[in-house]
């Protein structure tokens, strides 16, 4: 009987365990994903402006 007690309590802690590493995961993935779109803003900005200096000077 100790021994399922064991089994169950490691089962337990593996589970916590797994559930702290998808949410760190997940915390990863948000950050990522808000940098990227970041970076897709200011080159769209960078695209614009070249396009606005490119008119001007034809």
């Amino acid at each position: 009987m100790t021994i399922q007690v064991k089994q169950k309590a490691v089962n337990k802690d593996m589970q916590e365990e797994m559930v702290g590493v998808l949410t760190a995961i997940s915390i990863v993935s948000k950050r990522l994903a808000n940098r990227l779109s970041q970076l897709n803003e200011q080159n769209e900005m960078k695209g614009e402006k070249a396009n606005e200096q490119n008119q001007t000077r034809s």
